[in-house]
């Protein structure tokens, strides 16, 4: 099961669509409903997030309105976890610099006993068609 999260409210990010082989997406979540962080989401699931990036953050193309850091984005996801870790997180941003902010992600996540089991993939490509499909070679693995 596929989760999406939309972490920015730019249009051409809120319009991405995700390759057919991510079936079957179960929900897709707004900007709007993650910040609430009360989503429920089960263990086990994978997750997309697809955002604008950097190596510092993700969010919106212009910095201000939502400019989501490592730590922020560990607490996002796990504040609307059911208590538990997702099995995967692929981060699919327009912005060059993913590895780095992923990299900062699994560094958050192990500073904070979390997601021990949890495997991040991130991509970085300019915004034009799907997000790749889970085994294409555009994504890359943070240990």
């Amino acid at each position: 099961m596929t989760i999406v999260m939309q972490m920015s409210t730019d249009p051409d990010i809120v319009d991405t669509a995700l390759d057919a082989a991510w079936q079957p997406v179960t929900n897709r979540y707004s900007w709007a409903q993650i910040k609430t962080m009360n989503l429920g989401i089960a263990a086990a699931k994978t997750i997309v997030v697809i955002a604008h990036g950097n190596n510092t953050e993700i969010g919106n193309a212009k910095a201000g309105k939502v400019d989501i850091v490592a730590e922020t984005f560990l607490a996002l996801i796990q504040g609307n976890m059911q208590g538990a870790a997702p099995a995967k997180i692929f981060i699919s941003t327009c912005g060059q610099g993913i590895a780095q902010f992923a990299a900062r992600v699994r560094l958050a996540a192990e500073q904070n006993d979390i997601w021990s089991g949890t495997k991040i993939f991130g991509h970085s490509d300019p915004v034009y068609g799907p997000v790749p499909p889970p085994h294409d070679v555009r994504w890359f693995e943070i240990f």
